[in-house]
């Protein structure tokens, strides 16, 4: 497996759940298989995250075997007489995610995660689409298997490579969460960020597709009727598409005087991000576009309430407790948020955390069930 920077915590929370699925299998399931991450040096801080509480150590490889794989490719491609076995010299049978042609010495899959550009390109700027354009169809012409997320992923990577359809398959993937979630009291963390008893979370990275601006409308339009609930927001406030969209938010929060509403926390601590979610009345989960929202599962694993806006993608997650708003509208979410705030009751709520928990026990076995099935299918084909 190869492993996304951490400037994307989505790609790097993505391993680190399918990693941890293929441990959670019963040890005749997986002894035959052996897992290994091919990692930056500069990344290496974040493999301690990934390989906790799995059922076997992963081998990491260091930016040196990283780079044997990379030249491996290249001769691969530059060199066709050379037998492409005699170039896979660490043994690697499947390696995913990864772009590695038609002439790969070995199996792999190729993961897109959506389509985003094609459906907000003004968030974009031409040389991001050009390189996502041009990534996506090297998948298309060359992956042994191209791995989605959802099914509106894959409808829109039919529609987009039709000569590659029959090569795409659905991957949902499942939150897995570690022992210290349930072990630590969310109401220590509230306080330790000073936050009210009572709050909803956003957990998103500030980037604009997320749509962090809802939210702030819905507060605008609740405060003008004297409703006053805190939403705190967790995520890193720096989006390189658009540098000045963090600050049109402050803005736009300053305008509407909710300043003490909304709480921007920034990126902090995983563990803390979820005792705060174990806490909160409700995830507020605005976003555009996903291709498979880990705040989604995370919330599902959770048994906590969320209210999501109405992408095809959260429809198509639909995790209990769920409750739906229009993407682009303020007056529906700020609906939402003022009836939870008479109905919900700060967590956890350890009857439902419990009923979820059992739930997770029997889809993480299965996502990592299902990579593997797709794996074999392609190794056994070669």
């Amino acid at each position: 497996m190869t492993l996304a920077g951490a400037g994307w915590m989505g790609g790097v929370l993505y391993i680190q759940n399918l990693a941890r699925a293929i441990a959670s299998l019963p040890e005749e399931e997986r002894e035959e298989i052996k897992l290994t991450l091919a990692v930056l040096d500069s990344n290496l801080n974040l493999v301690p995250k990934i390989v906790r509480h799995t059922v076997d150590q992963i081998d990491v490889r260091p930016s040196w075997k990283r780079a044997t794989l990379k030249l491996a490719k290249i001769f691969a491609q530059k060199v066709p007489f050379i037998p492409t076995q005699l170039l896979n010299l660490q043994n690697v049978d499947f390696v995913y995610p990864d772009l590695a042609g038609s002439r790969a010495p070995f199996a792999w899959g190729g993961w897109i995660p959506d389509f985003q550009h094609h459906y907000l390109p003004h968030l974009f700027s031409q040389a991001e689409i050009d390189k996502r354009n041009r990534e996506n169809q090297e998948i298309a012409q060359a992956a042994p298997v191209i791995i989605l997320s959802s099914q509106m992923a894959q409808q829109d990577f039919q529609r987009l490579y039709p000569e590659a359809a029959s090569r795409s398959q659905v991957m949902n993937f499942s939150s897995s969460p570690e022992p210290e979630w349930f072990l630590s009291d969310p109401k220590t963390i509230q306080e330790k960020y000073a936050l009210p008893n009572e709050f909803f979370l956003v957990s998103n990275q500030f980037w604009q597709h997320k749509n962090h601006g809802v939210v702030i409308e819905a507060l605008g339009l609740l405060k003008q009727r004297g409703i006053t609930p805190t939403v705190v927001c967790t995520g890193n406030t720096k989006d390189e598409r658009n540098p000045d969209y963090y600050n049109q938010l402050l803005s736009r929060i300053e305008q509407l005087e909710i300043g003490d509403q909304f709480k921007i926390l920034g990126l902090i601590p995983r563990l803390d991000q979820i005792q705060l979610m174990r806490r909160c009345l409700a995830v507020i989960q605005p976003s555009l576009f996903e291709g498979w929202s880990t705040v989604v599962e995370d919330a599902r694993t959770l048994g906590k309430p969320i209210l999501l806006s109405d992408f095809p993608v959260h429809l198509e997650q639909n995790p209990p407790d769920s409750h739906f708003f229009e993407q682009h509208n303020p007056e529906q979410l700020a609906t939402l948020i003022s009836e939870a705030l008479t109905t919900l009751k700060p967590g956890p709520d350890l009857e439902k955390e419990t009923l979820s928990r059992q739930q997770n026990l029997e889809n993480v076995p299965t996502y990592g069930r299902r990579f593997l099935e797709i794996v074999r299918s392609v190794v056994n084909s070669r």
